[in-house]
Parts: structure tokens; C-alpha cells; sequence
């Protein structure tokens, strides 16, 4: 950039401020990007894009941005109405005249009743007074949904000092107060005027720190408000995945600003949308990537298909599994947070609960950016529909533990035996629970071999070691030495005898890197059975081929 075009940016910048925008510079390194070079314009307070949106082509260039800051305000946009679709238009122009048009036929984006912050920062529910559950007295505070040390919602506040609480003190401090192994979360009782939910607020509660006063900080589950005849229920995804495939989207209060980011899933009597927020620009995932943290990335909606009301419970229990879906798709533990019902265009009621929620990372074993929106759409319907069946959901929900603490949580030798696990599990349920053609007495007979090989046979996968698996390779090699020649499975099952039964004469006979790959290929058998199992059709990531993958670079499922 030649001293003009800076002394240009810098003008334009000081532009944006008075405007009380901010102008954006890509950080893209890479010439070849479509955005490289571009800028955005955001709202200060929230980051959230006005203008143009960084990593596509909707990227503005400095004459854009120039056009756009010199453009006139709301009486630009118009909307019309034609065969029952809204457009909105809105032209860009100068002092020269019009320099475009813009159009759009965008739905407005879920909003929920309380904004998303950045990554692993505090959201703010509620400032002002409320009383603990077991105590009448009031507190001066906030309460807050935290990601640190662990996700939890949060009570804090402040009171003049009592005689009540020096002797709970003293009662703490001498052991009488203790409450045993298990400590349950606390609830609140706040006011709610006129029954609706207060404004989310703004700034945090500053305690005086004086020493009269007693200081309560707290853990809370609880649902505050009317949970009943319930139109809609809005909630935050937490750390959910980026993808280019999704559905265009608009600002409610500004319907010039749009965006991609909307799928949808149905099942099960229920409708489900989700939108990604619209700070969640490149830069922010990248952000979130790196520092393996936690963000709430989307906004979702849920209602009845056929429009009728229903319960906080019942929502509460539909969110579980969405949330079975989303985990399912990501291979880490997500969360639908938040939940906040909606009666009249009115918040009515909230749940303010905690959920445990992995940090970012790239674990699945099937999504792709290019269609991930219509994956995860996909699946999370069939979720819905597999898992009405209490017996379906409790058995989809176990096998999807085991494979997201495969992913996540485990050491590469239990990556083997863990997925073993949940690829029984789901044998178990296929042949003997849902069929019939097995019973428990006959099933037992078979071992854990005969039995993984019946449900991996019937999906279709194959069970030969790859070739590019070279230590994976070695170890078939070397079993088939001493006994009788094994394929991928065979030799996946013997390693994973080894952790389950060891003995004195087997430590270190696989090397890490032979528990690597056969860790890799159980957790993507596991991943397809799951798939499989709730009736997915559609098309998944190649990531089994020798060469690193590229963008794109799509399957057929193998059944």
C-alpha cells in the first residue's frame, strides 16, 4: 500500500469512528485470497460486521467502504413485499449519484435475549437485587454464565454483614456446615416485572469490597419465570463449525447487514434452526482455534413443526438431543445454552444451567466446510427422529460418549479400545434390541470380534488395513508371525485385549504409533456406525486416502 492509499485508510477510518462504526483491515497474508486486502465495517460494542463480511467476496475494497460511508442512512433501504417474499434493497450512493444496488430476500437471524461475548469471556443474565433460595435476605450483584474454570452459571453479590452469616461462618469454618460429598447448586429468586425476562445488562456488578458487608459467590441451576404454553425457545451453541454452505441471514435491526450461516433440522415434531453469529469471522475462528477455547458461535431457535405450544420440560428435553446431534457431528462435547422461552414476542422464561463443553478443535471425522451446514442439519434431523425411541436414545447417547471421549479425552492406547466399546454397543442394538435376531443368551456366546464384524460387515466398511498405514502394517505383520493372519479388525482387537486384559508378558508390545493409526481407524468406524445407525445418507469428508485432503474433497457413504 503506496503512502496515499494509507493516508486514504486512515481517513476513512477516522470516518467510520464518527459515524460510530470501526473500519477492519483482513489480516490474510495470501494474495490469492478473496479477501486479501479487503476490509469490513463493525459495530465497536458487539464486533459484529455492518458492512461486508471478512473471507468472501462480499469483502469491501476502499472504494467500497468510501461509497459505503458516504452513502445516506435508513431512508436508503427499501422494502417491499412481492408474492409473499420480503426484499430488501438498499442504494449505495454519493454526492455523484447511485454506485449500487443491493439486494436481498434474507430471513432476519435468530436473536437471542442474551448476546454471545468473545472467547472465554463472562456473559452477563442479570444485575440488580435477588435472594438466595434458603435465605430471605437480599444480595446486591450479578449473576453471569462463566467458561472458566469450567462452564458454569454464577451468582455474586454483596450484602451488609449479619449475625446469621458470621454464624454460618462459624458453622462452616468448624465443620457442622459441611454438606457432605456432593454440594448441589444453588437457586435464586429474582423479580421478574410484568413476567418477562429484564434487559440483559450491560455492565458487570463492582462489589465495594467494605468490610460490613459479606460477599456470596456461587454456582446456580435453576429456571426463572413461566415455563408454560411456550411458542418458541431460543438458545446459544456453544463452540459449534465453520462452514461456507449456509443460508443467507440478515440483521432484524439493520437488514442491510446480511450473512451466510443458517441450516435447518426437523424431526420428531420439531423444528430446529441455527445461525451463526455474526461476529464469527475468519479472524474469530481463527482466534478461537488457536487458543483452544470456548465462544458462543451460533444462535438457535426451537418450536413445534405444527406451530403449537409446549413446556419448558419439553424443551429442555428436545435440546438434549439436539445437542446429542451437534456432539455427534463435531466429535466434542458442544451445548444449546441458555434456553430462553418466548410467549407474544415476549422472554417468559429462562433455564440457567451449566453443561460441559470441550474446547475448539477440528475432531470430526466427516464434516467438510463446503457442505458442513447441510451435514450438520442432516444428522441433527435424523437425531431427532432416531431418538423419540426412549430405548434409541439412551443407547445412541452412550455409543456417542464413547466416541467423543475417544477423540478428546483419552491416551492413544484407550483411543483403541474405547470406540471397541461403543461399536458393541451399537451391535447389541442393532441385532438384539431393535431385530431380534440374536438372544441375550446367543449374544453372549459370540465374541467381541464376531460381533463388531456382523454390524461393520452389514454397513459396509472395509476392514483391511490400509496401505499408507505402515505401522498399523508392522503390527499385522508381526501377529501373524505367531498365529493366524488378522485384517484391520483382527489386529485392532487383539490390541485392544491387550489394554482390557493385560499381562505381566505384554507391556509395550505395540509401539505409539501402531496405537495411533489403529486409534484412527476405530474412532472412523465408530463415526460411520454412528451415522449409519441414525439413517444418514448423505455424503462425508475422504479422509481415509493416502494424501492429505483438500477442501471439498467428498464420499459417498459406504452402505
Amino acid at each position: 500500500m503506496d503512502a496515499a492509499e494509507k493516508v486514504r485508510e486512515a481517513r476513512l477510518r477516522r470516518t467510520a469512528e464518527r459515524q460510530g462504526l470501526k473500519l477492519m483491515k483482513s489480516r490474510r497474508r495470501d494474495v490469492l485470497a478473496v479477501d486479501y486486502g479487503r476490509y469490513v465495517i463493525v459495530d465497536p460494542d458487539s464486533n459484529r460486521p455492518v458492512a461486508g463480511e471478512l473471507g468472501s467476496a462480499s469483502a469491501m475494497t476502499l472504494d467500497d467502504v468510501e461509497a459505503w460511508l458516504a452513502s445516506p442512512g435508513p431512508e436508503s433501504v427499501e422494502v417491499v413485499i412481492e408474492e409473499g417474499r420480503r426484499i430488501v434493497r438498499r442504494s449505495l450512493t454519493t454526492a455523484g449519484g447511485p454506485v449500487m444496488m443491493v439486494e436481498h430476500s434474507f430471513p432476519d437471524a435468530v436473536r437471542h435475549h442474551y448476546s454471545p461475548a468473545g472467547a472465554d469471556e463472562d456473559v452477563l443474565l442479570y444485575q440488580g437485587e435477588f435472594s438466595l433460595s434458603d435465605d430471605g435476605r437480599v444480595f446486591k450483584g450479578d449473576i453471569r454464565f462463566r467458561w472458566r474454570p469450567s462452564p458454569n452459571v454464577e451468582a455474586r453479590g454483596e450484602r451488609v454483614t449479619s449475625p446469621t452469616d458470621l454464624a454460618a461462618l462459624s458453622e462452616l469454618l468448624s465443620g457442622t456446615g459441611h454438606q457432605g460429598m456432593w454440594a448441589a447448586p444453588g437457586a435464586v429468586a429474582v423479580q421478574l416485572p410484568g413476567g418477562t425476562l429484564p434487559p440483559q445488562p450491560k455492565r458487570f456488578f463492582v462489589p465495594q469490597g467494605l468490610p460490613e458487608r459479606s460477599f456470596h459467590e456461587g454456582r446456580i441451576e435453576q429456571q426463572v419465570g413461566d415455563p408454560a404454553a411456550l411458542e418458541q425457545v431460543t438458545f446459544l451453541v456453544a463452540n459449534g463449525w465453520q462452514g461456507h454452505d449456509g443460508g443467507g441471514i440478515c440483521d432484524s435491526e439493520n437488514l442491510a447487514q446480511t450473512w451466510h450461516g443458517r441450516t435447518e433440522a426437523a424431526g420428531d415434531g420439531w423444528i430446529v434452526t441455527f445461525d451463526r453469529d455474526a461476529a464469527m469471522d475468519p479472524a474469530a475462528w481463527k482466534d478461537l482455534k488457536e487458543s483452544g477455547g470456548h465462544r458462543f458461535t451460533h444462535a438457535g431457535r426451537l418450536s413445534r413443526a405444527a406451530g403449537s405450544a409446549f413446556t419448558g420440560d419439553e424443551a429442555f428435553e428436545a435440546l438434549a438431543r439436539v445437542r446429542l446431534g451437534l456432539n455427534l457431528a463435531l466429535g466434542r462435547r458442544v451445548t444449546c445454552a441458555l434456553p430462553v422461552g418466548w410467549r407474544d414476542g415476549q422472554p417468559v422464561w429462562c433455564r440457567w444451567r451449566s453443561a460441559p463443553v470441550d474446547g475448539y478443535r477440528d475432531v470430526s471425522h466427516w464434516l467438510d466446510d463446503t457442505a458442513s451446514y447441510r451435514q450438520v442439519g442432516d444428522v441433527v434431523s435424523r437425531v431427532l427422529a432416531f431418538t423419540a425411541s426412549p430405548v434409541n436414545r439412551e443407547s445412541l447417547r452412550y455409543a456417542t460418549s464413547y466416541y467423543v471421549a475417544a477423540n478428546v479425552d483419552v491416551d492413544v492406547e484407550l483411543s483403541v479400545g474405547v470406540p471397541v466399546s461403543g461399536l458393541q454397543l451399537l451391535a447389541y442394538l442393532r441385532f438384539v434390541t431393535q431385530r431380534g435376531a440374536y438372544s441375550r443368551t446367543q449374544w453372549k456366546e459370540k465374541d467381541t470380534e464376531e460381533e463388531l464384524r456382523l454390524l461393520i460387515e452389514e454397513i459396509g466398511i472395509d476392514t483391511s488395513v490400509p496401505a499408507h498405514f505402515s505401522h498399523l502394517t508392522d503390527a499385522r505383520d508381526r501377529l501373524a508371525s505367531n498365529g493366524p493372519p488378522r485384517d484391520a479388525l483382527g489386529v485392532i482387537i487383539k490390541m485392544r485385549n491387550v489394554v482390557t486384559h493385560p499381562t505381566r508378558d505384554q507391556p509395550g508390545a505395540f509401539s505409539v504409533y501402531e496405537w495411533a493409526e489403529a486409534g484412527m481407524l476405530a474412532r472412523y468406524w465408530l463415526c460411520l456406525s454412528l451415522l449409519n445407525t441414525v439413517g444418514y445418507q448423505g455424503q462425508i469428508a475422504e479422509i481415509m486416502q493416502p494424501q492429505p485432503r483438500w477442501l471439498g474433497q467428498l464420499r459417498s457413504v459406504p452402505w
